[in-house]
């Protein structure tokens, strides 16, 4: 973003919290860095600190959703919008958002938002929240929340950090004034709150005054100093007196809202608060007891920094906050030698200068500022997605990583049968797949299609689908998109006019990757001669092997017999297949667990195609077996299947997730692409269905089985190959999506 742009951010109002202060410090940095930036806002105590640094400030009023209260913001809103030519707008509450939201579709402005909590969705409130075209997310747990309750696609949120001003925030902080304004002698043993003091903040407050009188009997000089206004402060304010009532002296003071935070958080000795405040005392070098409205995570120390982090420091599904768990942790502080009292300080100061800076939030910010202002342009993704297919979904998972792997926040659109299951699942934008007028509008939006995955260009399913596939690609090179086949297997194809038109469409494209030899063959016969073709591999050999304890998990719900060694079987109804095939399979199954004393588990990849079969074998078996009958997630097979011992497959994806995982396999041929797959894995126990038998099978299982140790070294030197081949896809992908050609 260039240099002297024009910044508005927005907020409610400006009074003592963690956003209020998060956006004053951004705003200040932002200004530091050359960006003229202005705040809006209902007012407050920081408006002064902005107006210091030369940050203007308009009043607008965007405190409260009263309907003349809107209607006189936006009016507002939109004047200064025009009057200050703003290039950007970033919104930080849900009033603003909603007004700035209105406003943005119709004065067309970059709108960007950031999410300081999580709001309630009920009473229609979801329906009138606006996150803008980016969003900025101060925690992973925020990020998960807009994500899961809002639909907004992963590529479109960036989290950040509350960022501190670690010169501000410093130990060495001169706080004599602090201490001479509330009589804070030297030896006092003092307690600092900061928070506002709003009936939804101020629980931890409540329970900290609560916890006084005990405290008061084990820490000599007990002051406690509590930071903050609210519309609660006056039933804070009677607590605490009743408090001080009964020990006879002015044990807790309460100072209001202040500004001068960094005194307060460098005059304590403990430190009782969450979120922003927390990390500020931190900076201070002050040990801190986390605790507040959302939960209690405690006196903190390395051991609660993941939950620290995965909520932002603001306890959100930890355990609920009470005055017995505060006092027990002060305790717990009293009784720590001096040295570990400051041990615990420095570590959290340590934290904060490595992780928590104002310059690495503002960085966060202008990068979502850049993503805004470049609009970029989508990536279209075409497949057999949205089936329940846990092969085709291994490879639409592997694409969008690779994608991201090598370039931040792509604008991914998936062309999918159920968008709304592919937008949850892979959190990314979807549209349905046969709608036409979707597609095409999408095409305008869209620099690249990509093909991707699984063997699409093919007539043995059905010339049907082949023809879908070839129109998708037809109307991206008609609307100038630029169209790459993602690690395609081709073939067969036997149909004369389907070659044809396949040789037609496919002479158009940018860039093909195969995945396989016998693909390429397949090209080269039909006629494919002008785009770039490479050969790769599978994108599905990108993924990581999830912890087996996933796979245990699936196994036992299905109702495997737990401490077996566990025989894979993946079968999938096939033309040409009947009940020969079935009884065939549960005497080789039965055959196996008597010889070896692998237990059968049946893993259906596709339920539609795969559940029947599957339970029609394990009813033929004498043996018993399970069948795992609910649609797994692609990690969820991919980690079961690395709980076998050995797998037998005619899925594809099941070999895959076999290979990955290093456990040996046989192969059932139904379709070329197992056979390729084989060969590309250098494994040669693979016989083609319609020619199997239960002794070619069981010979191929007593070779796997004797020759085991030495199958897995070879998958392992196989699978890394194929895997380093796999990760050029996404590496070619953007470099076509970002200069238009790829040099192979």
């Amino acid at each position: 973003m260039k240099k002297g742009a024009n910044i508005l951010l927005s907020t409610m109002q400006l009074d003592i919290g963690g956003a209020e202060t998060h956006i004053v410090e951004l705003a200040k940095e932002l200004g530091r860095r050359g960006y003229n930036v202005i705040v809006t806002s209902n007012g407050g105590a920081y408006v002064k600190e902005l107006e210091e640094a030369n940050i203007r400030h308009y009043i607008v009023p965007l405190q409260n959703k009263k309907p003349q209260n809107m209607i006189k913001a936006a009016k507002r809103l939109a004047g200064i919008i025009k009057k200050e030519n703003i290039d950007i707008v970033h919104s930080h509450a849900r009033i603003p958002s909603f007004i700035l939201g209105k406003l943005h579709k119709r004065m067309h402005f970059p709108f960007v938002t950031t999410a300081h909590w999580v709001f309630t969705t009920k009473y229609g409130l979801k329906y009138i929240t606006d996150w803008g075209d980016k969003c900025v997310a101060v925690s992973e747990d925020i990020k998960t929340y807009l994500m899961d309750n809002y639909g907004i696609p992963e590529g479109d949120i960036r989290v950040t950090i509350n960022g501190i001003d670690t010169e501000k925030f410093s130990p060495d902080t001169d706080v004599s004034d602090i201490k001479a304004e509330f009589g804070i002698k030297d030896d006092d043993f003092v307690i600092v709150y900061v928070s506002r003091m709003d009936e939804s903040r101020s629980l931890a407050a409540k329970q900290l005054i609560e916890s006084v009188p005990e405290i008061d009997k084990k820490a000599k000089g007990l002051r406690v100093i509590i930071v903050g206004g609210g519309d609660d402060f006056n039933n804070v304010k009677a607590m605490a007196k009743n408090v001080n009532d009964k020990l006879g002296r002015e044990c807790i003071s309460l100072a209001g809202a202040r500004t001068d935070i960094n005194k307060f958080a460098a005059a304590g000795d403990l430190f009782v608060g969450v979120s922003r405040a927390a990390l500020e005392a931190m900076a201070a070098a002050r040990p801190v007891i986390i605790a507040g409205n959302e939960g209690y995570i405690g006196l903190f120390d390395e051991s609660k920094l993941k939950v620290g982090i995965d909520t932002n420091f603001c306890c959100r599904g930890c355990e609920d906050s009470s005055s017995k768990l505060i006092l027990a942790d002060i305790e717990k502080f009293l009784a720590l030698a001096p040295e570990e009292k400051k041990a615990l300080g420095e570590y959290g100061r340590k934290l904060i200068i490595e992780n928590y800076s104002v310059a690495r939030m503002a960085d966060d910010t202008l990068a979502v500022y850049d993503w805004e202002l470049s609009k970029q342009k989508e990536i279209l993704i075409s497949g057999y997605y949205g089936f329940k297919n846990c092969g085709d979904d291994a490879l639409l998972l592997a694409i969008i990583k690779e994608l991201k792997a090598h370039k931040e926040s792509p604008n991914i659109v998936v062309l999918s049968a159920n968008p709304k299951e592919t937008r949850k699942t892979y959190r990314v934008k979807s549209i349905n797949r046969i709608n036409v007028f979707s597609v095409l509008r999408h095409m305008k939006r869209a620099d690249m299609l990509i093909s991707g995955g699984g063997t699409l260009i093919q007539d043995r399913t059905s010339t049907k689908s082949l023809l879908y596939y070839l129109a998708v690609i037809r109307a991206a090179i008609g609307s100038g998109v630029k169209v790459m086949l993602y690690s395609n297997g081709i073939g067969p194809l036997s149909r004369k006019k389907n070659i044809e038109i396949t040789k037609k469409v496919l002479n158009k494209v940018d860039l093909i990757t195969l995945r396989d030899e016998n693909s390429l063959e397949t090209l080269k016969k039909i006629g494919v001669t002008q785009p770039p073709v490479c050969v790769t591999a599978d994108p599905a050999l990108t993924l990581k092997i999830p912890d087996e304890s996933r796979g245990k998990a699936i196994l036992a719900e299905g109702g495997v017999p737990a401490g077996r060694k566990y025989l894979g079987v993946s079968v999938r109804k096939w033309n040409g297949i009947g009940e020969d095939f079935e009884t065939m399979m549960a005497r080789i199954c039965d055959s196996v667990a008597q010889k070896y004393g692998l237990y059968p588990v049946f893993l259906p990849m596709q339920a539609s195609k795969d559940l029947q079969i599957s339970k029609n074998i394990a009813a033929k078996m004498k043996t018993k077996a399970s069948v795992i009958e609910n649609h797994q997630e692609v990690e969820d097979m991919l980690s079961a299947v690395g709980c076998m011992e050995l797998c037998i497959g005619m899925r594809l994806h099941t070999l895959m997730y076999a290979a990955i995982n290093r456990v040996p396999l046989v192969g059932l041929v139904y379709d070329p692409k197992i056979k390729g797959f084989m060969d590309n894995m250098h494994q040669t126990r693979y016989v083609e269905v319609e020619k199997m038998s239960e002794q070619s099978v069981m010979s191929l299982i007593d070779e796997c089985m004797e020759n085991y140790e030495e199958i897995k070294i070879q998958l392992e030197k196989s699978y890394e190959t194929l895997k380093a081949k796999a990760n050029k896809n996404g590496s070619y992908a953007i470099e076509l999506y970002e200069k238009g050609s790829v040099e192979l």
